[in-house]
């Protein structure tokens, strides 16, 4: 479980909101990673608690904070993208989903051109040459998981 806090503006006032997300510790665009900082730090910024978000609502959440379609990605950002949407169909194979929509793809990685993006295609490639998932390429059923992908 990490600690992140985040900075929103709403009717012209700042505001810092704490979450606690599960599978997750690494440096998020917009989002601060608050697991270091003092309790005196968090009360100066207002962070009384920390909500508990879901994996699943930390991915849509990503593409909530960057509505704005991202012009290009780093290789760093479609690694973290990448590793991020691994574990989350890990948890839909364990729940017992095995689709995986266009939509929820396009969700992960800020936006639908970048599921074509070759680096994006090559891991796909790979979990489905070690027998993770099946590339349909539907909307409804982008990915097929069928094992493990870990």
């Amino acid at each position: 479980m990490a600690r992140y806090i985040q900075r929103i503006a709403l009717l012209g006032k700042e505001r810092w909101i704490g979450w606690e997300v599960d599978g997750i510790g690494t440096e998020i665009p917009g989002l601060t990673l608050a697991d270091e900082m003092t309790d005196e730090e968090l009360r100066a910024r207002g962070i009384k608690e920390f909500h508990q978000l879901t994996f699943e609502s930390f991915l849509e959440l990503g593409s909530a904070a960057g509505s704005a379609p991202t012009p290009e990605l780093l290789d760093e950002d479609i690694a973290f993208r990448l590793d991020a949407l691994q574990v989350g169909m890990e948890r839909f194979r364990s729940q017992g989903v095995s689709t995986v929509a266009r939509t929820f793809l396009a969700t992960v990685f800020g936006g639908e051109q970048h599921i074509d993006d070759p680096r994006v295609q090559a891991r796909f490639r790979t979990w489905q040459a070690s027998g993770g998932v099946e590339l349909v390429g539907d909307d409804d059923c982008y990915l097929r998981i069928t094992g493990r992908l870990a």
